[in-house]
């Protein structure tokens, strides 16, 4: 049933009719109205051009009527299509008629009608073999055209109403037909007409922040014609989203349109930023000398984003302010990032104070109002909001009266302490600012970047050491235990197990407590960030850096547990090698290829070395044979399905962002030089449910990385991130098994066994066997689980058994791995079970040695 607007009423489908209005209907009925009433005099106007046999007439109301029709559809909601059906096919019906289609048409002949008619589309799908339910896909038409260097073919496709030609395939189209002297302005309009984002493709730049592409070589023969068709749209005021987008206006005369320009706001500026010659520049500066302050003032604004507005400055009597303002444009310019205060000052001293305050008070910089002390207090209580930039220039300001150094780096270290707070994403950006910040604060001191000042601060503060002090017969001291800072307690020179009592309650034992925890944070940040960092990728260490760094007393305490290089290429503990000059923690990849990791990894336990980090026993990831065969992408890790929430704070915790677009890749990394991107599927948000895992690539800008080409330890660290996440935060009821976890496990038993003598344990891949007196068991590294041979399972019951490390277990890394050590614990008890009392294990081992 249809209204006196022509609109129908679906009750029996969607159940619209009288007792249940439609809502969409009601808002935009008298839209419906509108749209219905101008399309239905199009149908008039094209059958009387139809009736006069007049062609090019229809040729040019064809595009009018989709673009209309576009429009109406944007007005009306997206609904007007659905409810005009009988008026496109009067237009169909019409073109057919004015354009027949002959028997046999080939492509090009099907494309060249100004309507798309029933009659083509069903042809062209026809020809392309397209389903009724997709949209028919003209891109490999478009080249096929271009090979074929077929200009009238080319031109077709641009203009043709059927099918989709994607916007980089019409941007091959333009170049060809630029390449042939066959661009126009009917051809160049229509394109910015059914597409106001072509100018992405044609000036080489990529909406999603991405590295940007080339400029498509018909770039600046295009522009003239854009140019004359924006110069006429605003003429006529039509709105800005209807106007062509991204490519930049030249010519003084847009400028002077946006000074009078009472429109949109979005276009007086986009013509107010118009690009501009020198020559226009200096008649620009002239045409303002006699214009009000409010004229220059707001020329000065509209040139901002142009890149040129210091040309005003001596308009504006502000001509000392040049360096100052190019400083403040290249600040805004590069968003969060480091900046020479140096730079600021000299500026700022070269304008005058004078002129330096007008100018920030028309260009207004959080930055550089920091580097001349003007907005502390504003910054400050930006700080405490957790505000990006207001973090970064903190570290700028200079110091209060009574303000050291030290007292702005704990400051900003307890600003740090927040970010975890702030959600997977923000956590980066919170970290990346207070980055920036101690950067701008290692300058306030003088010092030349951040890790300089990070030491020097550190070292301050570690040097507050309270010296050990007797309480009756006790001798107290807070002292490095490897990685840990303990108290730690004698008696006529015999260390004690615990803190007595009469210590405890001491008041020296508070300060010695607080002393630990300075320590212990001390140490935290030194092992998960410097040195996890420096085992991961490998970075130098100079002498004077491991100077600083050994001055520390978690330094001291650490450092030496870890495996170098020196410049010589000689590996071992830091003792042995020659600290003259750079020094690189050791990747276990690198032992690997060179056949020394075994050897070491046997050191490291005979040694007895708790290593701050894993390093001789680090997960290793190298490339497979299908990873090898696949080139471009691993699928090592996909189908598995994750909790997004875990996984996200676990990616999140190393360095990944995660994206709930729909882009290629659902969470990327830096990875060295390059970046790891790893494609998710899931619905909503990332942490919201379930991610499935899908492809991991490495992208070098846009291009794709071949994964025989990506540095060995990139792949292994990227790699070990997301087996982490898979292992850790599966679902479903198997829980996934890591053979490279399990390959570690395995490489400690390994060393254990061979400097215990542990001769009824041996290794068979990721299982232990151990030959017990009792049983031969077999543990499987990954899961702990106990099958007893020739058939059966051990179920330990107790909390103890295995739940608390072997007395003969060492695990020689501090990362916290709980399943290692209860694994472990379980082979080393197993390889002792005459040992076991357990009534429960008993049993069970009675009842399996009588099957």
């Amino acid at each position: 049933m249809a209204d006196r607007y022509g609109l129908v009423h679906y009750d029996a489908i969607s159940g619209v009719g009288p007792s249940r209005p439609d809502p969409i209907h009601d808002v935009y009925r008298e839209a419906f109205a509108q749209e219905r009433a101008a399309l239905a005099d199009r149908v008039e106007q094209v059958r009387a051009a139809l009736k006069d046999g007049d062609l090019g007439l229809l040729r040019e109301l064809g595009p009018l009527v989709l673009e209309q029709r576009r429009r109406g559809d944007d007005r009306t909601g997206g609904n007007l299509e659905r409810r005009t059906a009988d008026l496109d096919q009067a237009f169909s019906d019409a073109y057919d008629e004015a354009f027949p289609l002959p028997p046999g048409a080939d492509l090009r002949t099907v494309l060249d009608a100004p309507w798309p008619t029933v009659s083509r589309d069903a042809a062209l799908r026809a020809l392309l073999g397209c389903s009724i339910w997709v949209t028919p896909q003209l891109d490999d038409v478009a080249d096929a055209f271009i090979a074929a260097g077929d200009t009238d073919a080319m031109r077709v496709l641009v203009l043709t109403p059927l099918g989709r030609v994607t916007r980089p395939a019409v941007t091959r189209l333009l170049d060809a037909l630029h390449a042939h002297d066959a661009l126009d302005a009917p051809l160049i309009e229509h394109a910015f007409t059914v597409d106001r984002w072509l100018g992405n493709t044609i000036v080489g730049r990529d909406p999603s922040g991405g590295p940007p592409p080339p400029p498509a070589s018909c770039a600046e023969a295009v522009r003239p014609y854009v140019d004359a068709m924006l110069w006429r749209m605003t003429a006529a005021g039509v709105p800005d989203h209807e106007l062509p987008q991204v490519i930049v206006p030249r010519g003084l005369r847009f400028v002077l349109r946006a000074l009078d320009w009472t429109g949109e706001d979005r276009t007086g500026q986009r013509l107010g930023a118009a690009d501009l010659s020198d020559a226009e520049r200096a008649e620009l500066a002239a045409h303002l000398a006699g214009q009000p302050l409010e004229v220059q003032l707001r020329t000065f604004a509209l040139r901002r984003p142009a890149g040129d507005a210091e040309a005003l400055l001596p308009v504006l009597g502000l001509a000392p302010a040049v360096a100052l303002l190019r400083l403040i444009d290249d600040i805004e310019a590069a968003g969060l990032g480091r900046h020479d205060r140096a730079q600021i000052l000299a500026a700022a001293a070269t304008a005058g104070p004078e002129v330096t305050a007008k100018l920030l008070k028309l260009t207004p910089s959080e930055l550089v109002s920091a580097a001349l002390g003007r907005n502390r207090a504003t910054v400050q209580k930006r700080v405490k909001n957790n505000a990006l930039a207001g973090i970064a220039a903190y570290g700028m300001l200079p110091l209060a009266e009574g303000e050291t150094v030290l007292d702005r780096y704990t400051a900003l270290r307890e600003v740090a302490k927040r970010g975890p707070k702030l959600g997977p994403n923000r956590r980066h950006s919170h970290a990346a600012a207070v980055e920036v910040a101690l950067e701008h604060l290692a300058q306030v001191a003088g010092l030349p970047y951040a890790s300089r000042l990070e030491t020097a601060c550190e070292i301050q503060l570690a040097e507050a050491t309270p010296p050990p002090w007797t309480c009756g017969d006790y001798t107290v001291a807070v002292v490095m235990d490897g990685p840990d800072p303990v108290i730690a307690v004698s008696s006529s020179a015999k260390p004690l197990k615990a803190v007595p009592a009469a210590v405890r309650a001491d008041a020296r034992y508070t300060a010695s407590r607080e002393y630990q925890d300075l320590l212990r944070d001390q140490a935290r940040r030194l092992r998960t960030g410097l040195i996890e960092r420096l085992v991961a990728t490998g970075a130098p260490v100079t002498p004077d850096e491991l100077a600083g760094l050994r001055r520390l007393p978690a330094g001291a305490s650490m450092l030496p547990a870890l495996l170098w290089r020196d410049r010589h290429g000689a590996v071992g503990l830091l003792d042995d090698v020659d600290p003259t000059g750079p020094v690189n923690a050791v990747h276990p990849y690198d032992l690997y290829d060179t056949g020394q990791l075994a050897h070491w990894q046997a050191e490291v336990v005979r040694r007895r070395l708790r290593q701050p980090v894993k390093q001789a026993f680090r997960e290793l990831y190298v490339l497979t044979p299908a990873e090898r065969e696949a080139v471009d992408a691993s699928q090592r890790f996909a189908g598995h399905t994750v909790t997004g929430r875990v996984a996200g704070q676990l990616l999140s915790g190393r360095g990944w962002r995660t994206h709930d677009d729909y882009a290629d890749h659902q969470a990327t990394r830096p990875a060295g030089t390059l970046t790891a991107a790893l494609s998710c599927d899931f619905h909503g948000y990332f942490g919201m449910g379930d991610v499935e895992i899908g492809a991991l690539r490495f992208l070098s800008g846009r291009d794709t990385v071949p994964l025989a080409d990506v540095p060995p330890i990139v792949f292994s660290e990227v790699m070990r991130d997301l087996d982490l996440v898979v292992s850790v935060a599966g679902t479903g009821p198997a829980r996934f098994d890591s053979p490279a976890r399990a390959q570690s496990r395995a490489e400690v038993l390994a060393a254990l066994i061979d400097d215990l003598g542990l001769r009824r344990v041996a290794v068979e891949g990721t299982t232990a066997v151990v030959r017990g007196s009792r049983a031969v068991y077999r543990v499987h590294l990954t899961s702990g689980s106990i099958h007893v041979e020739p058939g059966g399972y051990l179920c330990v019951v107790p909390a103890g058994f295995g739940g608390k490390p072997h007395r003969r277990l060492f695990l020689p890394f501090a990362d916290d791995d709980p399943m290692t050590s209860v694994v472990l614990s379980k082979v080393l008890l197993l390889a002792e079970d005459e040992k076991i009392t357990d009534p429960s294990i008993l049993a069970q081992l009675a009842v399996l040695a009588a099957r």
